[in-house]
């Protein structure tokens, strides 16, 4: 049995009223009332059991890793550099001379850590090692991810961009989203959401991802069968 679920979340602000009274002689304050329809379907026989919760946080939001690699060789002891854009996974095959290189895998055009954006909408990974290959025939390069993520769940609650260290968020899907890195130190700034009336100051993990919500003020759950007048009994008379 299929249910229709109308969530009706109300953003109310309040003001004030000379001319309409409810009551003689005396004023009522007025509501502005926002209506935001969400219509969910429930499968279930208990439809009450099927409604979503106005502060839940959505699905986890999974974050595009780059499958190419741009691969930087750069000669220890100077001279011109090799540069192989766009590799992809698997073996791919390059001809260099046989000497000392320091070796840069990334997503990025930068040839030096320090160089990344320190906020992004784009999620860069680095790696670097030393090699020379007079000495050995291969080298392993570990791409790392210096960002922490900071996220802002979209929601009817939020009524302007989210702004990390003044810059924007982007929005990606339910989510607002910004990757952020520090050179100096641990990564720290103040997240303003609903143009600074709500203020978040903390310290940043690289590799972790904070997520932040603020919950729809109250909601209203109209819940209408779907099965209404569906059941017919027919009966002839005389």
């Amino acid at each position: 049995m299929k249910k229709v679920i109308l969530v009706l979340a109300f953003l109310m602000t309040s003001c004030s009223s000379d001319s309409d009274a409810l009551i003689p002689d005396q004023e009522v304050a007025m509501k502005d009332i926002t209506l935001n329809l969400d219509v969910l379907i429930a499968s279930e026989s208990s439809p009450i059991m099927q409604r979503r919760s106005t502060c839940d946080f959505p699905e986890l939001y999974h974050h595009k890793i780059s499958n190419t690699f741009n691969v930087y060789f750069i000669p220890t002891q100077g001279g011109a550099s090799f540069t192989f854009t766009d590799v992809n996974e698997g073996k791919s095959t390059f001809s260099i001379p046989e000497i000392e290189y320091r070796v840069v895998v990334t997503n990025s055009d930068k040839k030096y850590r320090g160089e990344l954006p320190i906020t992004s909408d784009v999620l860069y990974l680095f790696g670097e090692s030393t090699v020379d290959f007079k000495m050995v025939d291969t080298v392993d390069v570990a791409v790392t991810n210096d960002y922490a993520s900071i996220m802002v769940v979209s929601n009817t609650a939020i009524t302007h961009v989210p702004v990390f260290a003044g810059v924007p968020l982007s929005l990606t899907g339910e989510y607002y989203n910004i990757y952020v890195r520090s050179n100096d130190g641990p990564i720290t700034g103040t997240l303003g959401i609903n143009d600074y009336k709500e203020n978040y100051e903390g310290t940043f993990t690289p590799n972790e991802v904070y997520r932040f919500m603020i919950c729809p003020q109250g909601s209203v759950n109209i819940i209408v069968d779907s099965d209404i007048l569906t059941r017919i009994h027919d009966q002839i008379i005389g």
